[in-house]
């Protein structure tokens, strides 16, 4: 029986997630941002886990916190116990984030003022950000996305740019970095994109579901 459901967990997740969900791997085709690991997904309990692992930023303890504008999606920051450094996790409720109410909306650019990476002419149109004192995190909300922006505090390499998240040749988002800029006192920092729409897919919500079914499960 054990054998049985670990051979369909096995199916499930090879054929439903629509990308790369082990802790060991994120998307392929990401760079290699010095001191930093991920995006890394998962899923348990019914939520989607993003996981960022920082190894040069360092806790003495953890916390966690609600997403704002959510009813079930939190985020943590907790110390890592594997590698050293922090692990910023983020739980997203799929139905939180796609009945979120952005009302009128308006123009964002990233809060320091820099352009959003990956959006014409840098600023994210008809948008709701909200910006945190959780270690500067910053939420973007949008009628077909959801973002977040992490300022890393640690320098990149000069590294920028925009990665798409595929997976089978389909666009489920994207990853964008902002080099640190010593001379205008500006942190580096990274901001994913998820495409709202890819929460209707019929095998993730299966998946979902299953996920609640086999309560702290992860997959």
């Amino acid at each position: 029986m054990k054998c049985s459901l670990n051979f369909i967990k096995m199916l499930f997740i090879i054929s439903s997630i629509f990308f790369t969900v082990s802790c060991k791997n994120g998307p392929s085709g990401l760079p290699s941002i010095p001191g930093v690991s991920g995006p890394l997904f998962n899923l348990v309990d019914g939520k989607i886990l993003l996981t960022m692992k920082f190894l040069n930023l360092n806790l003495d303890a953890g916390f966690k916190g609600p997403i704002p504008e959510t009813r079930n999606s939190s985020f943590e920051f907790a110390p890592n116990i594997e590698d050293g450094g922090t692990i910023v996790v983020f739980h997203l409720d799929v139905e939180d984030l796609r009945s979120i109410d952005i009302g009128v909306g308006d123009g964002n650019y990233l809060p320091d003022g820099r352009p959003v990476p990956g959006v014409p002419g840098g600023k994210l149109e008809n948008s709701l950000r909200v910006d945190t004192n959780w270690n500067k995190l910053s939420f973007f909300y949008h009628k077909k996305l959801f973002g977040v922006w992490m300022p890393f505090g640690f320098e990149t390499a000069g590294l920028s740019g925009y990665w798409n998240l595929n997976f089978n040749n389909k666009n489920i988002g994207m990853l964008g970095l902002v080099g640190n800029d010593p001379i205008n006192g500006y942190k580096a920092g990274g901001i994913i994109f998820l495409r709202l729409e890819n929460l209707s897919n019929p095998a993730l919500k299966r998946l979902i579901k299953t996920s609640k079914r086999h309560p702290h499960l992860v997959f």
